[in-house]
């Protein structure tokens, strides 16, 4: 739909990239159906040797398509109820989610062997996990905060020790501000602490 200016709405830039994401799934998996079956039509018998290298065409481009548009969505979706910031890093997310389904299934075809694919995938998740799970909690701890908002700029409050007026939020902390210093509160210490909000005073 458009605007009287001719401008999309904002339903129409939020449905398209999902539209896109079915249809390039739709078509994934039909496709794939397909080619599965290729020794059942003697007419297409010629690509039956080409079996794996077609799959392995079509999962990148669809998948690419589908991820693509998907992450869009998100995207999109995240903005209207949280921060750019915290979109951005959603987005991320799903992107690399997407992503490893593709490179999984991929290594499945190439090598004929479901149980390597998810062997990889598995031990790839748990290095990447380990290796960024303190970032990851901030981060996903920052993105609790800027959905439910239990504090907002201005406010005075008391987290663990430190008192001071919120300066800042961001994905990764909450900057206080004294009258004698700035300190930086990691998000997850935040969802994970006390918070108490001082009453201004008179």
């Amino acid at each position: 739909m458009l605007h009287s200016t001719g401008q999309p709405t904002p339903t129409s830039s939020t449905a398209a990239p999902l539209v896109t994401t079915v249809l390039a799934l739709v078509g994934l998996l039909a496709i794939l159906s397909f080619t599965s079956k290729l020794e059942d039509y003697a007419f297409f018998g010629f690509l039956v040797p080409y079996e794996n290298a077609i799959s392995v065409v079509v999962v990148a481009f669809l998948g690419h398509v589908a991820v693509q548009s998907g992450t869009k969505w998100v995207y999109t979706i995240s903005l209207r109820r949280t921060s750019e910031d915290v979109a951005r890093t959603l987005r991320v997310i799903a992107r690399l989610l997407g992503y490893g389904l593709i490179f999984s299934f991929l290594v499945s075809v190439v090598t004929d062997n479901a149980v390597a694919a998810l062997t990889m995938g598995s031990f790839a998740g748990l290095v990447a996990g380990f290796a960024s799970q303190t970032v990851m909690g901030h981060t996903v701890a920052g993105v609790f905060l800027a959905i439910f908002r239990p504090v907002g700029l201005g406010e005075n409050i008391t987290i663990g020790r430190e008192t001071g007026v919120v300066a800042d939020i961001t994905l990764m902390h909450i900057v206080l501000d004294s009258e004698e210093k700035r300190v930086l509160i990691p998000s997850s210490t935040v969802v994970g602490s006390i918070l108490i909000k001082n009453k201004p005073s008179e």
